[in-house]
């Protein structure tokens, strides 16, 4: 969504604190997958489904995100905040299992593309950084605690393919991508995409072995800053032990040749 159009949006009063039966599961969701800050808001119209803005975004020069909801909604934002603009007819009705679960996928997807986009690894690996976090998730769906919150893991992970497509196929939206490299659930160790990440980044390595637990953190909630920072320290210390075991494996089977 275009900011101005967000701050029309708000301005004309089509954005609203989120309420409905779906907005406390969506909540519940997003927040045992992200650990941060968030401000829900429902819109009445201009919103596909749902979508991530940070508190600090300009919507105009020198005007915050977190500003404008303070001052038009009354609303409190923590500096460091996420807000979560959902499409309002979503929260008006319990969203089934697995287009909630799709959304959540979505989300978490935009929610890693933002950290790449903040330049938090440098331009060598960021695509490794982005595949190991994917992973990480991508395991992480799994666990027993996701499940019992009524999270569908195949529905999950094929939302963060379509959310990832966005930016590896270069798509504007899931619709639009031809690759047909993001279409299923265990997309991520498809051959052909590993194919496809190399011929568009040639340092992409294909991290292998990454955890579930890389991406769970200790500490409860957190600003944006705050969780920028732990990510990178524990993603970068993973690719290096990926770089470690890769020159490794090489150097054995040098030694065995």
């Amino acid at each position: 969504m275009r900011h101005d159009r967000l701050l029309e949006l708000i301005w004309q009063g089509d954005i609203q604190p989120a309420s409905g039966p779906g907005a406390g599961r969506l909540q519940r969701g997003l927040s045992a997958l992200l650990p941060l800050r968030t401000v829900y808001l429902s819109a009445a119209s201009g919103v596909d489904r749902r979508c991530i803005k940070t508190d600090d975004v300009e919507l105009l020069p020198e005007l915050p995100l977190g500003d404008v909801l303070a001052e038009e909604l009354s609303i409190d934002v923590p500096a460091g905040s996420f807000v979560v603009i959902s499409d309002g007819a979503l929260l008006d009705n319990l969203a089934l299992e697995d287009e909630l679960s799709y959304d959540l996928g979505v989300l978490v997807a935009e929610a890693l593309l933002g950290v790449i986009r903040a330049g938090v690894f440098p331009c060598e690996r960021e695509t490794d950084a982005l595949f190991a976090m994917a992973q990480s998730y991508h395991a992480m769906i799994d666990g027993s605690g996701f499940v019992h919150l009524g999270l569908k893991p195949s529905w999950f992970r094929v939302g963060l393919a379509a959310g990832l497509c966005t930016y590896w196929a270069g798509a504007r939206t899931a619709l639009s991508d031809t690759s047909g490299l993001f279409l299923r659930p265990d997309f991520l160790s498809c051959p052909k995409l590993h194919d496809y990440l190399r011929n568009l980044d040639s340092n992409f390595t294909a991290p292998n072995r990454v955890s579930a637990g890389l991406m769970l953190f200790t500490g409860g909630t957190c600003s944006y800053g705050a969780w920028l920072s732990k990510v990178e320290k524990a993603v970068t210390a993973e690719l290096d032990a990926h770089l470690i075991r890769t020159c490794g494996n090489g150097r054995s089977q040098e030694l065995r040749a």
